[in-house]
């Protein structure tokens, strides 16, 4: 069964769309990894995450193991 994360990662332009005026909490730069945007689907290092549910999302990240 595939199961797919609560915690999804979003690029910064989707999250100052979402967000106008607020600041993400960012994981660390050098612990940031490349993935995939939850809204957009474009590629994203920014290390900002949203708890979201999965099935709201076009472009949901995978439960990591």
């Amino acid at each position: 069964m595939i199961r797919y994360s609560w915690t999804q990662p979003c690029c910064t332009n989707c999250w100052e769309q979402r967000n106008p005026g607020r600041t993400p909490a960012r994981v660390v730069e050098v612990l940031r990894e490349s993935e995939v945007c939850c809204h957009c689907g474009h590629g994203t290092r920014g290390g900002i995450y949203v708890r979201v549910d999965p099935t709201t999302v076009p472009h949901p990240t995978l439960e990591k193991e």
